[in-house]
């Protein structure tokens, strides 16, 4: 389940040219009319977000072969269809904005494509200035230069409707970087393949390339005051929110997550509603803080999590050294899903919401590599199952240990829980105890960790 990387292309320093030479993409709007709107509003499959709630930067609509920015008001077809070829990302910085990103791989041909967005500069935080469009537009017309930067405009600069774009090659890869100013934030939308067709069909698919003029109630229309239709559902990105990662990690959700506490081998969390029975020759961990990731994409990744979320519980064999490296344990996570925008299974039929799980935790950092997943369901709670492996290390030890791992996740009073179960290989895993939960009102289930084993009750 993890998620395929990108491929990799040259990085083009071009920062400067995207600010200088952008067009303020919503020149041409109409100005907005005081007091009520009197144009129709955008007919979507959902209705729009309620007025206090602002459109996001990665608001917009995605079909299975069309990509509308509900916020940056460009809409265009896309080279390849969307399902089957989703992938997640991880959390962008504090001022970027990751919109869409897919990937297809079909024997030896692959491509790629992501769109971005990145905050305005400083003091450019509002539209530009008439007088200001105009010098910019004369200057990107006609190779002079700008705003005294001193800065010609390269000999590559090419425009597309009101995408400027380059091309690269690099033997048979090829790699295609389309961007735009609109509202002073920079958008790029970046193509990447070995596939000529591919390529061929995303620079026909940006040259028509739409924009629309965005309303602060989240509908679109056109120059001359059009209501526009965006083809399919309300979307968000392949990852959470800039804003919503920025919201999180001031306001800590996760602290106000009860902890609960163990007491002669059931751990009891009356504050969420469940009991888990240790199983037997087990005892609780206390371990001290694990070092956070120095890297700054990781560290951010770690904090949005344990912003969102809480370790309840932690445990190991009786016979488990401290100085030695773990051969099993179970770990028991609370996680709120809607600070970390996850939908969750909602029958046994909702596959692809598993799916979509399974690659939000990975991306997560500490839940390992996910390979598989199943649904199950018992008494009325219906577990998501993820098998795969995790990497673990002891203080000390130079090289991590590959664990197998199972964890079992549960929605219960607004909160995931998630307990992950860790041996030293999958035969082990098989036979390990799991001990068993009581939720508020239903008898005990005992987990399980072979793929395909059924939950199953068991007598409190």
């Amino acid at each position: 389940m993890s998620s395929p990387n990108p491929i990799a292309a040259p990085v083009v320093a071009i920062f400067l040219v995207i600010f200088c030479a952008a067009t303020g993409a919503g020149a041409q709007c109409p100005p907005a009319a005081p007091g009520p709107s009197f144009l129709p509003k955008v007919e979507v499959a959902k209705p729009a977000p309620a007025v206090d709630e602002p459109i996001l930067p990665e608001a917009g609509f995605l079909s299975n072969t069309h990509y509308t920015s509900q916020f940056f008001g460009f809409s265009f077809d896309l080279p390849l269809t969307v399902q089957g070829h989703e992938i997640m990302t991880t959390v962008m910085p504090e001022k970027q904005h990751a919109l869409l990103a897919l990937q297809f791989e079909q024997g030896q041909q692959r491509g790629y494509i992501s769109i971005t967005a990145t905050d305005p500069v400083p003091g450019f935080d509002k539209n530009i200035p008439e007088e200001r469009q105009k010098e910019v537009e004369s200057w990107a017309r006609a190779g002079t230069q700008a705003g005294g930067l001193g800065l010609p405009v390269p000999q590559y600069l090419l425009r597309s409707n009101r995408f400027y774009h380059r091309i690269n090659r690099r033997g048979r890869n090829y790699a295609a970087q389309y961007w735009t100013s609109i509202n002073n934030y920079t958008v790029e939308v970046f193509f990447a393949s070995n596939d000529e067709d591919f390529l061929r069909k995303a620079k026909q698919n940006m040259a028509e390339a739409r924009f629309y003029c965005p309303q602060d109630d989240g509908t679109l229309i056109t120059a001359d005051n059009k209501p526009v239709k965006a083809p399919g559902q309300p979307y968000t990105g392949p990852t959470v929110p800039t804003l919503r990662v920025n919201a999180a990690l001031h306001d800590q959700p996760g602290k106000d997550i009860p902890l609960g506490e163990v007491e002669d081998g059931v751990y009891r969390n009356p504050g969420i509603g469940f009991e888990y029975e240790l199983p037997k020759g087990w005892k609780p961990l206390v371990t001290d803080p694990v070092d956070p990731p120095r890297e700054a994409t990781a560290l951010r990744e770690y904090r949005f999590l344990h912003a969102c979320s809480q370790i309840l519980l932690q445990a190991v064999p009786q016979q488990q050294q401290s100085d030695r490296p773990l051969e099993a344990a179970i770990v028991l996570r609370a996680l709120d899903p809607n600070c970390l925008l996850m939908h969750t299974a909602t029958s046994l039929t909702d596959k692809r919401t598993a799916d979509e799980v399974a690659a939000s935790l990975e991306e997560l950092g500490e839940f390992g590599e996910i390979g598989s997943d199943e649904l199950i369901s018992t008494y009325g709670h219906l577990f998501m199952v993820f098998h795969g492996t995790i990497a673990t290390s002891s203080r000390g030890e130079d090289l991590a240990a590959r664990l197998s791992q199972t964890m079992a996740a549960t929605r219960f009073n607004k909160l995931l829980l998630v307990w992950t179960f860790m041996a030293s290989s999958s035969t082990a895993l098989d036979g390990l105890p799991t001990g068993s939960i009581t939720f508020e009102g239903s008898p005990a289930i005992q987990l399980h960790t072979a793929k395909s084993e059924k939950l199953r009750s068991a007598s409190p």
